[in-house]
């Protein structure tokens, strides 16, 4: 990843998955990278429950500040996402400040939050006052719009939520296109002409895409660097979204440039 990207971002930081490790070996082998340290939340585990995550991203940021972009409090976790356990928008909040009033480094390691499309269009403006950035999710894949509309679809989507939050940086928290599964014919049903339809080709002709209009972008998180077999209990695309398979192969030659933006994959189910 560091071959191909600049900066990587995190959905967790937990023990178990081995995410802690990820910022440590970073600042230690890759200093080159920058990292966005996720914060997984849901009713569970948040500062009205249990503060261990947003205690471990503090300390992590706290630790390497020089290594740590973005504390990113959250993905998809309102209720307005396929969130099973969401949390309030007034406790995402509270967790956002929780984070930032304990940071030491405040001029260096920024505080945001992931949002879904839906999030973002229903809860923008009430969170824009507590996040230095606005991370939004963003697929043409889900709206559905066929390949050939995909990247004008990323596009117009990106401006509309720069024109709505003027004064801060809108950031493309995710995007991408599957390299398998069903045909995405749209709930209710789209005309043909706008399926969308998932092979290695059109993840191939939209990252590259993404990577050719990164200056009408802005920042950009590209979903996701591996193929995540366990995501087939979401769906048939699940699995399929990595630019590289779940054993490093890679699907398509491409190359990055400085200014797109990688990512590792999720540990935790959306």
């Amino acid at each position: 990843m560091s071959q191909k990207f600049t900066d990587i971002k995190t959905y967790g930081d937990d023990t178990a998955s081995r995410l802690d490790r990820v910022v440590p070996l970073a600042a230690a082998q890759f200093p080159q990278l920058r990292i966005y340290q996720g914060v997984f939340e849901n009713s569970q585990y948040n500062s009205s429950a249990t503060t261990t995550y947003l205690d471990t991203a503090i300390s992590l940021a706290n630790t390497y500040p020089k290594t740590i972009v973005e504390v990113v409090v959250g993905n998809e976790c309102l209720n307005t996402d396929s969130n099973p356990n969401p949390i309030s928008v007034t406790q995402l909040i509270a967790d956002l400040q929780y984070v930032r009033t304990r940071l030491k480094n405040k001029g260096n390691v920024k505080v945001t939050t992931e949002l879904g499309y839906a999030a973002a269009v229903q809860y923008g403006a009430q969170l824009k006052p507590y996040v230095d950035s606005m991370m939004i999710n963003i697929y043409p894949f889900y709206a559905p719009v066929s390949i050939g509309g995909a990247i004008s679809n990323l596009i117009g989507a990106y401006n509309m939520f720069n024109g709505q939050f003027n004064g801060k940086q809108v950031i493309i928290g995710e995007t991408g296109w599957p390299s398998a599964g069903d045909v995405n014919q749209g709930n209710p049903p789209v005309p043909s002409a706008r399926w969308a339809v998932p092979s290695v080709a059109n993840e191939q002709t939209f990252t590259q895409a993404i990577f050719a209009n990164s200056n009408q972008l802005g920042s950009t998180f590209v979903f996701s660097a591996f193929d995540e077999p366990w995501l087939s209990v979401q769906n048939s695309w699940g699995p399929n979204w990595g630019v590289w398979k779940s054993d490093g192969t890679p699907k398509f030659s491409f190359t990055a440039k400085k200014s797109a933006k990688g990512r590792i994959p999720p540990v935790h189910k959306r």
